[in-house]
């Protein structure tokens, strides 16, 4: 989104609808870059097809000249010297970051909601919880303010507040986007991601991110693929959830799309492990997150502290197998999928009211692990996931398209042809 009027821009954001959107803004760049496109655009130049869009930056991406909180009031950064590194690509390729964007405090949650600087607002529903932990991200587009951002997804973080807000959001496969400049969370499981409206935008900010300029060839004539519908039985998806994934489908196999169904095993394996074992990002968030605060005593979100006491206790031994059984149920996904793309629907169940998990620990709790639910199995296994709206107006009404390790182009490429079936 090309924009003009920036005072109208900054009055925008501080009225009453878009409180809770950022955490703060940088003016002075914003401007310096309004201009500097404008002056790109009517000499007919344009450096990439980013060109002059604001791109809403997560609150635990560095921005130059300011400390990056992550949504904390118990933690800062030193003022930056420099931006990220995928900020600083976004600045070359012509693009206006915006931000910090609000987020989970620490990015540790999928709900969202932050009680420092107040809640994002979710463009679809304000009564239910914008999804996290990319929730200004995630909210800067879906309230109009911009197409694109980047947010970070350690277990689901940016594909579960893009369900719950009707638009796109990417979890690349570990490694593709540098992490210089990011405040970690979780080191084996954090990548970055580009959010946007289209998969149009996911693709034109994936090469920016990658740094490239262009995009990458996405053509579904020149990219054959077919998807996979696994067994989803004993992963708790809601009736309406189904029947949404459902429809899906049949749209997708009306439209020519190669549509199969397989028993993927490892997804339900990986739910189980969890169950059985615990997860590696409760054991990697608590150990991360000890460095920057005493939780015990500084001023913590109490739904975070919650989170982190409740993590099932890890034995160095049990560490250690979870991790085996990462390496292990990787590799078999990999073999089972034969090059094939897995579908499924990117959230069990629609987001909950924030009045019904805001004051309630117990219920807060529940409605995060459920929320997370399938997309920190994908996280675990390294797949690449394309979350993307089935509905446009009706939240978690969105299917994910995840690939082996490696496999970002096809996954984009098919994530193009099968938003042209649905749109």
């Amino acid at each position: 989104m090309v924009v003009d009027d920036v005072e109208g821009l900054w009055e925008r954001l501080e009225g009453e609808e878009l409180r809770g959107v950022f955490i703060g803004l940088n003016r002075e760049l914003v401007e310096e870059l309004v201009v500097a496109a404008q002056v790109r655009r009517a000499s007919g130049e344009k450096l990439s097809a980013i060109d002059g869009e604001l791109v809403a930056i997560k609150g635990n991406i560095a921005l130059k000249g300011r400390e990056t909180t992550a949504g904390s009031v118990a933690y800062s950064t030193e003022v930056e010297d420099e931006h990220a590194l995928v900020v600083q690509r976004v600045i070359e390729a012509g693009g206006i970051p915006i931000g910090p964007a609000n987020l989970a405090e620490f990015a540790y949650t999928g709900i969202g909601l932050n009680p420092h600087y107040g809640n994002a607002p979710n463009g679809l529903d304000r009564a239910r919880v914008p999804g996290g932990s990319s929730s200004g991200s995630a909210a800067a587009i879906s309230n109009g303010v911009c197409d694109l951002a980047i947010g970070s997804d350690t277990s689901g973080s940016t594909r579960v507040p893009a369900a719950f807000q009707g638009i796109c959001g990417y979890r690349a496969t570990m490694g593709r986007y540098p992490m210089e400049g990011v405040v970690p969370l979780g080191a084996s499981l954090d990548v970055l991601g580009p959010m946007a409206r289209t998969v149009e935008g996911i693709c034109a900010l994936d090469a920016v991110m990658c740094g490239k300029h262009s995009s990458h060839d996405t053509t579904a004539e020149e990219r054959a693929f077919r998807l996979v519908v696994p067994d989803l039985d004993g992963l708790g998806i809601s009736a309406e959830i189904m029947e949404m994934f459902e429809h899906s489908i049949d749209m997708l196999s009306a439209a020519g799309i190669q549509i199969v169904r397989r028993d993927l095993r490892p997804i339900l394996k990986a739910h189980l492990l969890f169950a059985e074992h615990g997860t590696l990002v409760s054991v990697e968030a608590r150990e991360q997150i000890a460095q920057y605060v005493d939780v015990s005593k500084d001023k913590i979100d109490p739904q975070i502290k919650a989170r982190l006491e409740r993590a099932l206790p890890m034995t160095p031994k049990k560490l250690a197998y979870l991790r085996r059984q990462r390496a292990v149920l990787q590799s078999e996904i990999e073999v089972q999928l034969k090059g094939d793309l897995l579908l499924m629907p990117t959230v069990p169940d629609v987001p909950p009211l924030i009045s019904e998990v805001e004051e309630s620990v117990e219920a807060f709790q529940e409605a995060n692990a459920l929320a997370l639910r399938l997309t920190m199995i994908t996280a675990f296994l390294n797949m690449p996931s394309l979350a993307l709206p089935v509905d446009l107006e009706k939240p978690s009404h969105s299917i994910s398209i995840c690939g082996a390790a490696a496999q970002d182009e096809l996954v984009l490429a098919a994530g193009c042809a099968v938003e042209r079936v649905l749109r």
